[in-house]
């Protein structure tokens, strides 16, 4: 009591002062002040929290990992990341996860995929690249020759599908991003996941169209004329849509105002020892480019930050030293317990003879077309070099298995000269940038979606080390550890590792 007397003391003091002085003068005294104690906020409980690890966010142009104390997910989103030496602590959370002496890194992104209606199941699409890293897809052509076999049209087609691959009601995929039905020429071929243009005034009206369908992007053939495809161009950046797809020479579609060069055969066609202009197909005629002629070309996609995806896996991989290990892991993978056992039997035997189909040229084809991958090699590294930016995106469809091709796209890019970190920019903050998306993903940093690897090993050092992944995690949520895959994997699967 004494105490409680003691520290009132100063109060009751002033409060009697302020009683006499309102005798004196006549007026109310006012109310005496008490000060509230503030009651410290419970503490909000994280979705996740990753502990310790190295942290590759991919912001900067080189690679300098960092190490972390933690980082913190809320709401399907980066929310903080704690440096090693902070005297903050973690926060508590519903799952923690340790990264231990590990690499975290941005989920990977495959910019350039295609959906086809004879996907033996659209699941198979969502858990194998997942399993693999594959956080985000960007279909940038629906359906091809198949759309007939949808009963449906194309742009409605690919609509239902992203839907079906974001629906969080069943087991997460991978974020899918897409293009409607593609712009072509008027003397383009007729085709059911196209238009053909008869006149500059169409473009407006199915512009309109598929923003109001909600794409992500808008796919051009490369019979569009140039001043149709600056048209579109113009159009799509007036709706902050990225223009992707074919060309027909890479420095025409440059001047038209396009942002991306897709396959190796528009650069061929600028820079051909004859003919330059012509529209030449990869790989058939990519020994017919002239390295002399390169740096012109070079410079003047450096300078509009022009985006070259040249399709490694689609065009090269069966000329590639790597080609019969690719062909052997793909065997393994189908077969019973692994990830694409659950793929329809007669769709098996075309996987792997897609991968040895170099065995079905004569002498004179295979020549000229390892030539042409030396060519193409030699250009990507002077590219890379000069500080143009090469995606990591595979254009794959059946029979090519998805997920595990992303990790040769890489590994084919690291062949050509391309250093492994600029390979992985290729494959994150890169790929966001062309798609527009990179306010949301492709860099690990506070504010951005939580889509995020856990590696054991330094793919900056080495690009095998992709493969090495402990954690998945989509939105904030853990899709794949090191010993729980079920969420991703047939279930006859019998190991996270393979």
């Amino acid at each position: 009591m004494n105490a409680l007397i003691r520290k009132s003391a100063p109060y009751v003091s002033v409060v009697f002062y302020l009683v006499l002085t309102a005798g004196c003068t006549g007026e109310t005294p006012p109310a005496p002040q008490t000060q509230t104690v503030p009651v410290a906020a419970p503490a909000i409980v994280a979705d996740l929290v990753i502990q310790g690890g190295q942290l590759l966010d991919m912001v900067a142009d080189a690679p300098n990992p960092v190490p972390i104390k933690g980082l913190v997910v809320r709401d399907g989103k980066i929310d903080q990341i704690l440096a090693a030496g902070s005297v903050e602590d973690l926060p508590e959370a519903k799952r923690t996860i340790n990264a231990g002496s590990g690499y975290i890194l941005p989920g990977l992104i495959d910019s350039h995929i295609h959906f086809r209606p004879w996907t033996p199941d659209a699941g198979i699409e969502r858990r194998s690249n997942l399993y693999y890293g594959v956080t985000t897809l960007f279909d940038t052509g629906p359906c091809s020759s198949g759309c007939v076999e949808t009963g449906r049209d194309p742009n409605e087609w690919i609509v239902a599908y992203k839907d079906f691959m974001d629906n969080p009601e069943l087991t997460n995929g991978p974020t899918l991003y897409i293009t409607g039905k593609k712009f072509d020429g008027p003397d383009g071929e007729e085709q059911p996941h196209s238009v053909r243009l008869q006149s500059l005034d169409e473009i407006v009206p199915m512009m309109d169209q598929l923003a109001g369908m909600g794409v992500d992007g808008i796919k051009v053939e490369s019979s569009l004329p140039p001043d149709y495809r600056a048209r579109v161009v113009q159009e799509a950046n007036r709706r902050g849509l990225p223009v992707v797809g074919h060309s027909k020479d890479a420095r025409e579609s440059i001047t038209a105002g396009m942002k991306f060069i897709e396959h190796m055969w528009p650069i061929t066609s600028s820079i051909a020892i004859s003919d330059p202009g012509r529209e030449f197909n990869s790989p058939n005629h990519d020994h017919l480019m002239d390295l002399s002629k390169a740096p012109d070309l070079i410079k003047l996609m450096v300078d509009e930050r022009v985006y070259l995806n040249p399709t490694m896996m689609g065009r090269y991989a069966h000329l590639s030293g790597r080609r019969d290990g690719f062909a052997e892991e793909d065997a393994l993978l189908l077969t019973f317990g692994h990830v694409f056992n659950d793929i329809p039997e007669e769709r098996k035997p075309e996987t792997v003879a897609w991968m040895r189909r170099a065995d079905r040229l004569d002498a004179d084809q295979r020549e000229q077309q390892q030539q042409g991958l030396q060519k193409v090699q030699a250009f990507l590294k002077q590219f890379s070099e000069a500080g143009g930016m090469v995606l990591a995106a595979t254009d794959v469809n059946p029979p090519r298995l998805p997920g595990i091709t992303m990790h040769r796209e890489l590994q084919m890019l690291v062949d050509a000269g391309i250093t492994p970190y600029r390979v992985l920019l290729g494959a994150t903050r890169w790929a966001a940038e062309m798609m527009r998306k990179d306010d949301l993903i492709g860099t690990v940093e506070p504010g951005k979606q939580a889509d995020i690897l856990v590696l054991g090993s330094n793919p900056a050092d080495e690009i095998s080390n992709s493969k090495d992944i402990q954690y998945v995690i989509r939105k904030g949520t853990v899709q794949r550890s090191p010993d729980d895959c079920s969420v991703i994997l047939p279930p006859v699967a019998t190991t996270c590792k393979q």
